[in-house]
């Protein structure tokens, strides 16, 4: 092993994360392989600790083999929440200094991706790689890019994402790593022999690549499970759960629906807390503050062996939700969604029973599918005690073939990545979630008069996803008219809204419902029937952020440049491995890797040289010391676009030194381009003064790191000053990855370099 396990022994660093308890073979089998350098897909039985065996191996092997930030990637926004506490409490136990954070949309955490481990839902991780997030405004998408595209890359329970879509998007990001040398970590339960033989054989992975599996007889509690299963063939009733409540104290109810769940739990709700049960309803129609309340209290009941609970639920338990019943009923479902669910009986050992019921209707999912499903529980499962093996023989029996069509259909997977690649040209959105999945959500509230409301109070109130074809379908079936809501912003930057009448919904949008279509309830959720009942919706009180303040005080041009050098002189720790990577991408050495993204620093307000920028704030030829920032007050006209020109300037600068590489060239001139507007390309004429200032320092910089740099080549005016293309292309893998990591360390340390002379200046009492 390297020094960097002198301390302590792969061992060691697990028994600490598990809280005083021994790794599993598959864990320390994964954590060897990462930290030597090699990627690795890890199938293992339900709670058996693939987490740990992630972020333990993050802390061994960071900063030699394995990139210092991970992003860990799950298919739901509640998985993030619970696997980022799980993280959180594992790394407090090793004493490592690692900071982990959230990132979704309704947790938007860290969205600029700074932290060491950042826990994030797939479809976040697919915006953050394609320069087009959901949680940031498209016009910085650039930043969070550049760590998505030099990370460790972990991504768990990955047979729950969308089989042809999310799957083929995680496949491209993993080949792409693969191209790269960077390692990635894919995790699941319930994958078929298909799924595993295809990295095996994959010429990208080669030997870079490690298979490892997880047996029953290496995890002591499910070594010691005992689930026998039982075939019902009847539907679902109210009376089954009433039925075994005389026999049960822990009991798992899973419906395929909402509607079934709501409908099941308001007949068993008062029954069974009239026998002394503790009786919960979890699904995806709560409020996020409800929901953790809910999952809270449930959690606390169920780990009481002594204490009667019941929770009736939807597809929302299958994956991540730490829980254990005593007995599980379940309407029938596909291989991987049932074996999840029956994950969480007798988690931790013991004995416990599964029932599996027929169902009226197969939706959500594929009739064929269900069929099979059912067939194969019926004359194969039905009373067997189920374990790890045959857990897997069900999956391979139903969806071998499936999945070897899936994972060698090159066809998609190029259509795929075209997608994203015209996603990410245009920033759209919309594209990269049909990339990820095709269950297509809409966002609606209630509320009987929104022209009442104003724009910042509507954008307030509690939205709620919902599938748009459950929406339209239950609509349709009342006739219900309601609100299309399309929030924009106006010149000047001001929140604005249109609303619109309709009687069907897209997806994606805003829509208002009458509290006589809707209700809601803390402990039911959102219900759509007309004639309900429930608590009124109201806006949130909390006050949207404003932009950040204008620089309270002038900053000469110079004095910007060197506070963003200095805080690379800081970032160049934190995103150590976005340096290795660009290093080998440049094929320059260390020092001169680190000079490349100096040089750009220094050339990325050229721009602001422009005569006709500084004399929008007041500076002419005959000052002596241009600006770089300035007070509102000192503005005398809108600046003209100054990082398109820094980016059109220097393109010769930048192409003689890259020895005329045209791909290098145009990742650092983009790069330049878009540190304050991704994809910006406009441009205008211009003049730049000053420029003995800038050389100096150009020449500085270039001696400090080894640079042969000509400044003569600086383009010092021209009339039509607009950039060839606005984008790179995602294809081109070397490019865009340069691109990506260029462009976030121009933003961050012009941002962070801005505040620190802001706050400098300030701290010393200037007003």
């Amino acid at each position: 092993m390297n020094n960097i396990l002198d301390n302590f022994t792969i061992k060691e660093v697990f028994t600490q994360a598990l809280n005083g308890k021994q790794p599993y073979p598959h864990q320390l089998e994964t954590a060897k392989n990462l930290v030597e350098g090699r990627s690795v897909v890890l199938r293992a039985p339900c709670g058996s600790g693939k987490t740990e065996a992630c972020y333990v191996s993050l802390l061994l092997g960071r900063n030699a083999n394995i990139p210092n930030r991970l992003i860990y990637s799950l298919p739901t926004r509640a998985l993030v929440d619970d696997v980022a506490q799980r993280v959180c409490e594992g790394i407090t136990r090793t004493r490592y200094p690692i900071g982990v954070s959230c990132q979704h949309g309704a947790n938007p955490g860290d969205k600029l991706f700074e932290k060491d481990i950042i826990v994030t839902t797939i479809d976040q991780l697919i915006g953050a790689y394609c320069c087009t997030p959901l949680s940031l405004p498209v016009y910085q998408g650039n930043i969070p890019a550049g760590a998505a595209v030099s990370s460790f890359l972990c991504f768990d329970e990955a047979h729950v994402y969308d089989h042809m879509l999310g799957l083929q998007s995680m496949l491209v990001l993993v080949e792409r790593a693969a191209e790269l040398e960077l390692p990635f970590l894919v995790m699941s339960a319930t994958l078929p022999d298909s799924f595993i033989e295809w990295f095996g054989v994959n010429e990208k992975f080669g030997d870079r690549l490690a298979i490892v599996e997880g047996k029953d007889d290496d995890v002591p509690k499910r070594r010691n499970r005992r689930v026998v299963l039982r075939w019902k063939g009847k539907l679902l009733e109210c009376k089954d759960v009433l039925d075994c409540a005389n026999s049960w104290k822990r009991i798992m109810v899973v419906c395929n629906t909402v509607d079934r769940a709501q409908a099941l739990f308001g007949l068993v709700d008062e029954v069974l807390k009239n026998q002394g049960f503790d009786v919960f309803l979890l699904h995806s129609r709560f409020l996020d503050k409800d929901r953790e309340k809910i999952e809270k209290n449930m959690k606390a009941c169920l780990k009481n062996p002594n204490k009667k609970t019941c929770l009736v639920t939807t597809q929302v338990c299958e994956v991540g939700l730490d829980i254990s019943c005593d007995l599980l009923l379940t309407e029938l479902a596909p291989p991987d969604s049932l074996i999840q669910r029956m994950g969480r009986c007798s988690r931790e050992g013991g004995e416990g029973e599964v029932w599996v019921f027929e169902v009226e209707h197969c939706a959500p999912y594929n009739e064929e599918g269900m069929e099979k499903s059912g067939k194969y529980i019926s004359e194969r499962l039905d009373h067997k005690r189920v374990g790890w093996n045959e857990e897997l023989e069900f999956v391979n029996t139903l969806l071998e073939v499936e999945f070897e069509q899936i994972m060698n259909d090159k066809k998609l997977r190029l259509s795929i990545l075209r997608s994203l690649g015209d996603s990410a040209f245009t920033g759209n959105r919309r594209g990269i979630e049909d990339c990820v999945r095709d269950i297509l959500t809409t966002n609606i509230t209630i509320h009987d008069n929104p022209d009442e409301l104003k724009a910042a109070d509507l954008l307030g109130m509690p939205w709620i996803d919902i599938d748009v074809r459950v929406l339209n379908n239950r609509m349709k079936k009342m006739n219900a008219k309601f609100w299309l809501v399309k929030f924009e912003r106006d010149e000047e930057g001001k929140l604005t809204r249109r609303l619109f009448t309709t009687y069907e919904a897209l997806p994606y949008e805003y829509y208002v419902i009458p509290s006589y279509y809707s209700a809601y309830s803390p402990e039911l959720g959102l219900m759509l029937s007309s004639g309900k009942t429930g608590i009124k919706l109201e806006p949130s009180r909390e006050k949207p952020k404003e932009q950040e303040a204008w620089i309270s005080r002038d900053e000469a041009w110079i004095d910007h440049v060197n506070a963003c050098l200095k805080m690379f002189d800081l970032f160049k720790l934190r995103e150590s491995s976005s340096l290795k990577l660009l290093q080998k991408l440049l094929g320059l050495s260390e020092l001169q890797t680190e000079g490349v993204v100096a040089l750009c620093l220094v050339l990325h307000d050229l721009g602001k040289l422009n005569v006709k920028w500084q004399k929008s704030f007041g500076i002419n030829e005959s000052n002596s010391s241009p600006i770089a920032k300035a007070t509102n007050e000192r503005r005398r006209a809108k600046p003209p676009p100054h990082a398109t020109i820094s980016a059109y300037a220097t393109y010769c600068l930048l192409e003689d030194l890259m020895k005329n590489n045209i791909p290098k060239t145009y990742a650092l001139h983009l790069a330049i381009g878009h540190h304050h507007h991704t994809r910006a390309e406009r441009g205008c004429d211009y003049v730049l003064g000053w420029l003995n200032i800038a050389d100096k320092k150009i020449m500085e910089v270039s001696a400090e790191y080894n640079l042969n740099v000509d400044v003569s080549l600086i383009k010092d005016q021209d009339y039509d000053a607009n950039l060839d293309q606005s984008f790179p292309g995602i294809e081109k893998i070397d490019e865009y990855s340069m691109y990506c990591v260029v462009s976030r360390f121009i933003r961050l340390c012009d941002r962070a370099a801005s505040k620190i002379v802001e706050n400098s200046k300030n701290s010393a009492g200037i007003q």
